[in-house]
C-alpha cells in the first residue's frame, strides 16, 4: 500500500511545480533513497497509458519513495513552452532543458523528507534529463532510463539521412510485402510515395550489411564505425553524460523497447562506436531488451518484463532502512 499526496514547490526561477509524492506505509522498510520519475517529453507526470502512476505503485510496494512531477510548462505546472514546432522543444529536452527543475525536485525531497541519495528516472525525455543531470549533482546516486534518445530533433534535421540499419532493414521488408498490394502501386505510381526513403531502404540496409559482415570476417570495424558516427544528429552531449557517471561509479541501467526505433539508434550509433569503452565500466551498467515492446510499452506483458526487471535491479543495489526523517 501506498501514500499518495499532492505537492507543490518552486523551481529556481520561482515558477510552481506540481507533482504527486507516493510514500510507502510502513516505515520500517523504506529505503534510503527515493526516486524521482521525470516527465517524457510533453507527456506528463502520469506518462502514456498511465505508466508512470504504474510504475510508483510498484516500487513503492519495494519500499520505495517516489516523486512524480511535472516540468514547467507542462501538466499543472506553471511557465510556457515556446517553441512552436514539437521537434524544435524536444531537441531543447535533448540538451538539458529541465535539468534545472530536476535538481529543484531533489532540493525539494531533501529539504522536506531528508532524502540525499536520489534515483532518476523517466522515459525517452524524461531518461536524458535524468542522465544530463546525474554529472552536475552528487546527489544523484544512479539512473533507470526507458527508450532513452540518443539523438537530437529538431526541425533542421533531415532525420531520412540519419536512419538506422534496423529501421532501414524492417522498411526493406515492409516494402518487400507491399509488392502485392494495390494500393501500394498506386501510390508509387502517382508519386506520393518517398523515394527517397524508398531508396535508402532498399540500397544502404544492404550496404550496412555488407559492413557488418565485412567487419565480423576480417575483425575490423573501422568502417562501421565511420559509417555509425557519420549522423549529423548524434547527440554529443551523451556520451560525455554517461561515462563522467561511470567515472564517479554511478550505475546506469537502461531499458530499451526491442521494436523501437531508439533501441537502433542506441547500437549503432553509440554502442557499437564506444565498444572499446564501454567494456572498462561493464559493472556499472546494464542494457535490458524488452523484446518486441513498443516505445510506451502499452501491452501488459511487456510493462510487466520492464518492471521485474528494473525492480531485480534496484533490489539488487538498494538496501531498506529506516526514512532519514525517522532516524532524527
Amino acid at each position: 500500500m501506498d501514500n499518495i499526496k499532492p505537492v507543490i514547490f518552486p523551481n529556481k526561477d520561482g515558477i510552481q511545480l506540481f507533482g504527486m509524492l507516493h510514500q510507502p506505509e510502513n516505515n520500517s522498510q523504506k529505503r534510503d533513497a527515493a526516486i524521482i520519475l521525470l516527465s517524457p517529453g510533453v507527456k506528463m507526470r502520469v506518462a502514456p497509458h498511465r505508466l508512470y502512476n504504474e510504475m510508483s505503485k510498484h516500487f513503492v510496494d519495494m519500499g520505495f519513495t517516489v516523486l512524480r512531477f511535472d516540468f514547467y510548462g507542462l501538466g499543472d505546472s506553471g511557465g510556457d513552452i515556446r517553441e512552436k514546432y514539437l521537434a524544435d522543444f524536444y531537441n531543447s529536452v535533448q540538451v538539458g532543458r529541465y535539468m534545472d527543475d530536476t535538481i529543484a525536485s531533489m532540493d525539494w525531497m531533501e529539504a522536506e523528507y531528508g532524502f540525499s541519495k536520489f534515483i532518476l528516472s523517466g522515459l525517452c525525455g524524461g531518461a536524458i534529463t535524468g542522465l544530463l543531470t546525474g554529472p552536475n549533482d552528487k546527489r544523484v546516486d544512479s539512473l533507470l532510463a526507458l527508450g532513452i534518445p540518443v539523438i537530437l530533433d529538431s526541425t533542421d534535421i533531415d532525420h531520412s539521412r540519419n536512419m538506422t540499419g534496423g529501421q532501414l532493414d524492417l522498411m526493406r521488408k515492409g516494402y518487400f510485402i507491399r509488392l502485392f498490394n494495390v494500393k501500394s502501386w498506386l501510390r508509387l505510381l502517382t508519386f506520393k510515395s518517398d523515394y527517397k526513403i524508398i531508396w535508402k531502404a532498399l540500397y544502404q540496409s544492404v550496404k550496412n550489411k555488407k559492413l557488418l559482415s565485412k567487419k565480423q570476417k576480417n575483425g575490423k570495424k573501422d568502417d562501421v564505425i565511420k559509417m555509425e558516427k557519420n549522423a549529423n544528429n548524434f547527440n554529443d552531449h551523451f556520451p560525455v553524460a554517461f561515462f563522467d557517471m561511470l567515472k564517479s561509479s554511478r550505475k546506469i541501467l537502461f531499458i530499451f523497447s526491442g521494436a523501437d526505433r531508439l533501441h537502433w539508434e542506441f547500437e549503432e550509433k553509440f554502442s557499437n562506436p564506444y565498444h572499446e569503452k564501454l567494456v572498462q565500466y561493464e559493472s556499472l551498467f546494464e542494457v535490458y531488451i524488452v523484446k518486441d515492446a513498443n516505445h510506451i510499452f502499452s501491452y501488459s506483458k511487456w510493462k510487466q518484463d520492464m518492471l521485474k526487471h528494473a525492480a531485480s535491479w534496484l533490489e539488487k543495489n538498494y538496501r531498506s532502512s529506516r526514512n532519514p526523517v525517522d532516524q532524527q
